[in-house]
């Protein structure tokens, strides 16, 4: 009796499923393995190989225009749109007329008294002081006052209007209206903390502001 297979039979299977396939002609095994595991040294696709020298190129790039070169960083970047900010904020204020209220106003934004702050430190500290102390201009920080009685208007009056036989300029020729008013604000922040300096000048004012 014959045994032969059907015409219609699937070829024998040459190969076992589990059987491992024969690793491409140029690919070569690395030296180390673990837990019975080898890794073939294939190369990074093209495309990833030229990303990675991108990015590289880039970084450089990036590192010499910013901390080497005159790039400006995000940081100064908000820094300066956040003073525009406070600037604009400023100008509305412009409208009103200069007052006790509105002065003390801006001396309680923290924000516009830093600004002012600058402003204190590269037109006034050569007279008055980093603390307003005084050097040859008066102390501002005690309680007397060669100009008026230290109200905040009357801050704004001498800084706007200077003391020309004192040598002061009047600031009004140099600042803008904002900044008349935000320095004036600043100065008057300066009253009360009576920091050792010059020796008071001008007539005490006793009346709290």
């Amino acid at each position: 009796m014959s045994s032969a297979l059907p015409s219609n039979a699937p070829p024998a299977v040459e190969q076992s499923a589990t059987q491992e396939k024969e690793p491409p002609a140029t690919a070569q095994l690395l030296d180390h393995e673990y837990d019975g595991i080898l890794e073939y040294d294939n190369p990074m696709p093209g495309w990833w190989v030229m990303a990675f020298w991108l990015s590289v190129v880039f970084a450089i790039g990036y590192v010499f225009h910013y901390a080497v070169g005159s790039g400006v960083s995000v940081a100064d970047n908000y820094e300066t749109e956040m003073a525009a900010a406070r600037a604009e904020q400023s100008r509305h204020a412009l409208g009103e007329k200069v007052s006790e209220e509105g002065l003390a106003k801006l001396m309680q934004d923290q924000a516009l008294m830093q600004d002012a702050k600058t402003v204190f430190a590269q037109r006034c500290t050569p007279c008055h002081g980093e603390h307003g102390q005084g050097i040859i201009g008066p102390n501002l920080t005690d309680g007397h006052w060669i100009h008026g009685k230290g109200a905040l208007t009357d801050i704004f009056q001498t800084v706007s209007d200077g003391v020309a036989d004192k040598g002061m300029p009047a600031w009004k020729m140099q600042l803008t209206p904002v900044q008349l008013r935000e320095l004036a604000a600043f100065v008057g922040s300066l009253r009360g903390k009576n920091l050792p300096g010059k020796p008071p000048e001008g007539t005490l004012v006793t009346e709290a502001h």
